[in-house]
């Protein structure tokens, strides 16, 4: 029988290594973090949750909510499990929203480094430039034809990705493989 106990396993177990040897040139992480899939149309829970609009995010100390779709929202924050957040979420709603938690279905991938809009447009054609896509906007899109959210992650060239955790292995690849060209190979050993 699995020990439920222990924490879930990451779907880039492993790829640690590989994200690393892209440093400094390209920075690429996985952060875990507790994910609620907010459904509601009810004002009183939107304002309650402070949700924000179409294609926009709000973030609030280390709680992120970005617009998924009319009446749909994802809520993520690091440090806490997911069931949780879900409940933390649901108690803040105050039974004006379906709150279920997501923290299985998808991971989260930090791209960041002064190449990061280029890597990203290898495989999407949305413009990342700060005028275009601002620090408080959010899309989802697709990126290397896998379904992804992306926004801003704090800095100006940091961009968070969220992916379904089935094709996870699949982006992750796509990005070391686009990032690869940036990357100065390390000449000290020879």
């Amino acid at each position: 029988m699995a020990d439920i106990s222990r924490a879930p396993r990451s779907p880039l177990a492993g790829w640690q290594q590989t994200f690393a040897s892209l440093a400094p040139a390209v920075e690429l992480t996985e952060t875990p973090a507790a994910q609620a899939i907010v459904r509601t149309a009810d004002p009183q829970a939107i304002t309650r949750l402070d949700l924000p609009g179409v294609c926009c995010l709000r973030r609030d100390e280390d709680e992120v909510a970005v617009w998924l779709g009319p009446d749909e929202w994802l809520l993520y924050r690091p440090g806490i499990s997911g069931h949780e957040f879900a409940a933390e979420v649901a108690a803040r709603a105050r039974d004006g929203a379906y709150v279920m938690d997501a923290s299985g279905q998808r991971t989260i991938l930090v791209l960041g480094g002064c190449r990061a809009s280029t890597i990203l447009a290898h495989g999407c054609a949305i413009d990342f430039s700060e005028n275009a896509f601002p620090d408080d906007q959010a899309v989802s899109t697709l990126l290397a034809q896998a379904g992804v959210v992306i926004h801003r992650g704090g800095r100006d060239d940091t961009y968070v990705l969220v992916v379904r955790s089935s094709f996870a292995d699949y982006l992750a690849d796509w990005l070391v493989d686009a990032a690869a060209e940036y990357v100065v190979p390390d000449t000290s050993t020879t």
